[in-house]
């Protein structure tokens, strides 16, 4: 790998280490580290996680040391590399919806992270809007949920609903939080995989109830459907006028949302062959 230098190549290196690194507590770890403000020497940071390197990500060790010992010799580019590791959340959440790599680098340089001048917040919105333009509606909206939920404060939803040159603002919309997702799903693959069922649905405008059925399937076996559900709000837009689905209890959701829509069959194949395990684990006993 190239030795990084722009804001751009930073975030492919800490792309790759997210996808090498053998559990997201370790990453988070790492990512954290790099994101503190200096408040002791930049070599600690190397002192720390170079075991860490040598013994779980041999592959990285090398890039790694070349970042941090950039960061020692210029405090400019450790002010890069502490903006960029701050903004990895944003940059990945939004990369898991675009559909290439111009797209993504076009969205890291709307953030401005490059710039050796002070940008305020206006300045960032307004090419983010611009970059917004050049999205394919459904995509827009996802992106522009992501954003307006990060803490940085680029953009409000207000932004989006009077940007009026943006064909189909008008039917803006509420999506999922997609951190607390995260959080229950706690697995950077599997997460992906998420993503990548609800944007390649929402692409070919399969109803929603399909997507949640696949998604089902996804963490089946991981006992967190009961608190994932929930989450997973449905939203659902008819001739330009918001309407959002209110349930009675959580019951009543999976019913209206996957039951109803084919998940029964599933849920009835899984205890047959439930009581057929069973069954043959008494005759064992």
């Amino acid at each position: 790998m190239a030795h990084p230098h722009s804001a751009l190549q930073i975030y492919q290196f800490l792309s790759i280490l997210h996808q090498t690194c053998p559990d997201a507590e370790t990453f988070d770890s790492i990512l954290l580290s790099l994101q503190t403000p200096r408040f002791t020497a930049v070599s600690s940071i190397l002192d720390r996680w170079t075991p860490t390197f040598t013994n779980q990500m041999p592959s990285l060790l090398s890039d790694f040391q070349q970042l941090m010992s950039s960061a020692q010799r210029s405090p400019e580019y450790d002010a890069l590399l502490m903006r960029v590791s701050e903004h990895y959340p944003l940059i990945y959440r939004v990369s898991c919806f675009l559909e290439n790599d111009l797209e993504l680098e076009l969205f890291v340089r709307c953030l401005c992270l490059d710039s050796s001048t002070p940008v305020n917040i206006d300045e960032v919105k307004q090419t983010l809007m611009q970059f917004f333009r050049e999205l394919s509606p459904d995509i827009r909206e996802f992106v522009q949920e992501i954003v307006m939920e990060d803490h940085h404060g680029y953009l409000s939803r207000e932004d989006c609903m009077m940007d009026e040159s943006l064909p189909g603002a008008e039917s803006f919309h509420g999506f999922i939080d997609l951190d607390r997702v995260y959080d229950i799903v706690h697995d950077p693959k599997v997460f992906d995989q998420l993503m990548a069922i609800i944007q390649t649905n929402t692409a070919r405008g399969v109803i929603w109830a399909q997507t949640l059925q696949e998604i089902y399937e996804l963490v089946a076996g991981r006992g967190i459907w009961e608190q994932l559900s929930p989450v997973l709000q449905v939203h659902h837009i008819n001739q330009g006028i918001i309407h959002v689905e209110e349930y009675e209890s959580y019951e009543d959701f999976v019913q209206k949302n996957f039951l109803d829509n084919g998940g029964q069959q599933y849920l009835d194949d899984e205890i047959d062959r439930a009581q057929v395990e069973h069954m043959f684990g008494n005759l064992k006993m």
